[in-house]
């Protein structure tokens, strides 16, 4: 399937970039970095992470059908679900939008879109997944690097969510 990815040091937000530019990209844009300046999520809550430890990225889908939109949250969640548990990792969803381990956050997801009449201009979707970040201060938070006691290529987690997410929406 015909995707672009593109890849940066460092981002406001992934969201805001692809929002900001919707129009200049085609559906199945991603777009990650290796650290947010004003990464969020859910109620302008921040998101913070560490540079270079965690997979911080965004998708694009572009004219959705706004009756699809539950399929889609569905798609995501276990796309991120299953490459967890493809690790050792057995997560729980957390309502509305976040994966916790042992009680601790893992994975936060942004959903968010522009919609015209029954469709959606465009959907983003922003994912922050912890992955070999071990400090989190004050936070409720764990990694995939904590739980499994060992570092992680971020690179083959991103792989492997992706593949994931690419089979799952072809289903």
């Amino acid at each position: 399937m015909l995707r672009t990815e593109l890849k940066f040091h460092e981002l406001d937000s992934t969201s805001d970039f692809l929002k900001n530019r919707y129009q200049d990209f085609q559906h199945f844009t991603f777009v990650r970095t290796d650290h947010q300046k004003k990464g969020r999520g859910q109620f302008d809550r921040t998101w913070q992470s560490e540079s270079g430890k965690n997979l911080l990225f965004s998708i694009l889908l572009k004219d959705i059908n706004i009756a699809k939109m539950d399929d889609l949250k569905s798609i995501v969640l276990n796309s991120i679900m299953d490459t967890l548990v493809s690790f050792g990792i057995h997560p729980q969803f957390k309502a509305p939008n976040d994966l916790y381990v042992s009680g601790k956050k893992i994975c936060g997801i942004l959903i968010e879109n522009l919609a015209s009449e029954h469709m959606y201009l465009y959907v983003v979707i922003g994912i922050g997944l912890n992955i070999n970040q071990t400090d989190f201060k004050d936070l409720n938070a764990t990694s995939m690097s904590l739980e499994k006691n060992q570092l992680l290529d971020i690179d083959m987690v991103y792989q492997t969510l992706l593949n994931q997410f690419f089979k799952r929406y072809n289903l």
